[in-house]
């Protein structure tokens, strides 16, 4: 068991001080090598006692192999691959044969030592799946932001959607609904209000809560139960085995065919050829070796693969869908302009109503707001939010309701604002989003705000394009906005998808993956989740939200998107490894029954080249491991196309429906020059 880290509070997500898993050389190859040592020195000789110490010493070796088969015929009622090998063993220790069933036992335990070492690997560098992050906290009457790590045992943690519990504790304040599969397994989504208990891992997905800290670190229900996680996870980090199925259903006939053979010939040697036929066995060592080595030269080099599953998924990927903010924009928010609806609301107004609303939301938008409020020197309310999303904030301000949301979060609450003005502002046009401000469901303005394209962008784009694969742009921003970024990115205007709420987001993805073999998602925000977990592989950042950093498959930790492109093309030659390591075993396996059976190959030679083969296919699949660092293109330009003819280009004649048209059956897209 890994040791309890000591000091009662720890950070919450911080790497635990665990002792890793280690291989037991002594005890898995003491009896496997000493009954090849025995029947190498001790048969020649043939001294009395010999074939009776060889044979209780191989029998000892065999134990293992027999106790695993027995347990799979127990457990399942039929039998696998382990029962070739087994009866191999056995007839050729009955016989007296020990050298090739010892040869056997040592050559397949050191291809499982090499894929256990593997797997060790990479799960003593894998790096740390949860960012110490900051939470808003009550302690001692004053509110103040606080890291994880600096958490103490009755501070009241604020949380909104999205955000995951740093320690077990009791609801002091709010209601919301709480997603606790990672301690229950399933879908657990269970509502929590005041007085309800509340553990470490848990995300708010609804609502927003305070949160009393009871238990943090070590001592939370969380850290307890990873101690058996961490003890076991490496022992099942294998990917599932190709041919084993096939492999399984061929053990009766391998059996069959020894007995025809046997009765045919009457020699046992050749009899005993078909039960070699265990390429599932082979398999099942060699080609997990390759993945567990990718996912841990991919983790060295910043890039987090949740599976081998995922690792497979991501190598079939011939589309990816990205979400514009956060994604392919910066995080960081720009306030632009602010434009009042009334002629008796200010700028300064506009901007204390909306600033107010939106002081403890810990979102970029609602930051930068308050961080231009604060520079405009607009003095603040402090007020908390009663809801909020990426979307938008509802709060109460000096008794008034305050809304500072999107056309569509206004919408969603029956709040009507002027269709037309929300489209063709030229703000919109030059990627500048809009946030309404209501009080009291009236619209008081607009604040017109900005999002810098990643550096990065232009050339994940265009490097994903000479991989193969077609790129989408789908986000809930406006049309005028979306279709900005996709044009200087190069992304062709039937690939977006602008307006798209949550729901949209689902359904666009469930029919882009009935056009695509498999289809990716990269998104940070909450919104994002669930396309994320409709993809085929979901992609996020280190620094993203809880929900959407917890949703993703692959998490690109140095928070760039051109570690995307080097996953994908480290996938691919993953998968590329598996394949040849299954053709060399299977080959290997067929050459091996065939010379057997009519060539009389000897069990020697046999053993050397069915096991050699599977020792070989491991060899080659550990080349990940050697790899060199990960090298990313040279940025040469942040964008495929300038932004000068943006105003120029007539989107009336070219305008779309948003993602009506993809979800309508129509082409509807909007065209671009």
């Amino acid at each position: 068991m890994p040791p309890r880290r000591q000091g009662g509070t720890a950070a919450a997500g911080d790497e635990t001080a665990a002792v890793q898993p280690t291989i037991d050389y002594g005890e898995r190859f003491k009896y496997p090598v000493l009954a090849l040592g025995i029947s190498v020195v001790a048969t020649p000789l043939e001294w009395p006692f010999a074939p009776a110490v060889v044979g209780i010493v191989l029998a000892r070796a065999a134990f293992p192999l027999w106790k695993r088969t027995l347990a799979y015929l127990k457990r399942t009622g039929r039998p696998n691959a382990d029962l070739l090998d087994s009866l191999w063993v056995l007839v050729h220790g009955a016989t007296g044969e020990a050298l090739a069933p010892a040869l056997a036992i040592c050559l397949t335990e050191t291809a499982r030592v090499l894929r256990d070492l593997t797997a060790i690997t990479g799960e003593r560098r894998k790096p740390d799946r949860v960012p110490n992050r900051q939470y808003w906290i009550e302690r001692k009457g004053r509110r103040r932001l606080v890291l994880a790590k600096d958490l103490q045992a009755g501070d009241q943690v604020i949380l909104g959607p999205g955000d995951r519990v740093p320690g077990d504790g009791v609801v002091v304040g709010g209601d919301g609904l709480i997603d606790e599969h990672d301690l229950l397994g399933g879908a657990r989504l269970v509502p929590r209000g005041v007085s309800d208990e509340v553990y470490a891992a848990s995300l708010l997905t609804q609502g927003r809560l305070v949160v009393e800290m009871r238990r943090l670190g070590a001592e939370t229900r969380m850290a307890q139960l990873a101690e058996t996680i961490e003890e076991r996870s490496w022992k099942e980090t294998r990917i599932g085995n190709y041919m084993e199925e096939i492999g399984n259903r061929a053990v009766l006939p391998a059996i069959g065919a020894s007995a025809l053979v046997f009765a045919a010939t009457a020699n046992l040697s050749r009899a005993m050829a078909p039960l070699q036929l265990d390429f599932a066995q082979g398999i099942g060592i060699s080609a997990p070796v390759p993945v567990l080595a990718s996912l841990h030269h991919a983790a060295r080099n910043r890039i987090l693969i949740r599976s081998g599953h995922a690792l497979e998924q991501l190598a079939k990927v011939d589309a990816v869908v990205f979400d514009k903010t956060g994604t392919l924009t910066e995080r960081g928010v720009e306030v632009g302009a602010l434009e009042t609806s009334l002629s008796s609301v200010s700028e300064a107004e506009l901007l204390y109503w909306a600033a107010s609303a939106s002081r403890y939301v810990l979102l970029p938008f609602s930051a930068a707001l308050v961080s231009h409020a604060e520079t405009r020197g607009v003095a603040l309310t402090a007020s908390d939010p009663l809801d909020y999303s990426d979307s938008g904030v509802l709060a109460k301000v000096d008794g008034a309701e305050i809304i500072v949301g999107t056309f569509q979060f206004l919408a969603s609450r029956g709040i009507p604002v002027d269709a037309g003005y929300h489209r063709r502002h030229d703000g919109v046009i030059l990627n500048r989003s809009i946030r309404y401000v209501v009080r009291d469901r009236e619209v008081l303005g607009a604040i017109f705000f900005s999002n810098a394209l990643r550096r990065e962008s232009a050339v994940t784009i265009e490097t994903l394009r000479r991989m193969g694969i077609t790129c989408y742009l789908l986000t809930g921003d406006t049309s005028k906005s979306a279709n900005a970024v996709a044009y200087q990115l190069g992304i062709r205007p039937g690939c977006t998808f602008a307006e798209a709420s949550p729901e949209h987001k689902v359904e666009v993805l469930r029919r882009l993956r009935r056009k695509h073999e498999a289809v990716a998602y990269v998104g940070d925000g909450i919104n994002d989740a669930p396309a994320m977990s409709r993809a085929d592989v979901a992609v996020s950042f280190q620094q993203a939200t809880d929900l959407a950093r917890e949703t993703a498959d692959v998490v690109l930790l140095d928070d760039g998107l051109q570690g995307l492109c080097y996953g994908i093309e480290t996938a691919r030659e993953a998968m590329r490894l598996v394949h040849r390591n299954i053709v060399a075993v299977t080959a290997a396996n067929i050459a091996v029954v065939a010379g057997g059976i009519f060539f009389d190959l000897s069990t020697v030679g046999a053993v050397v080249v069915n096991n050699g083969a599977s020792l070989l296919a491991c060899l080659n699949g550990m080349r990940p491991l050697y790899s060199g660092e990960r090298r990313d293109p040279e940025i040469e330009r942040t964008t495929l196309r300038d932004d000068e003819g943006l105003l120029g280009i007539p989107w009336r004649k070219r305008g779309r429906a948003g993602v009506d048209g993809i979800l309508g059956g129509h082409s509807g897209h909007a065209g671009l020059a």
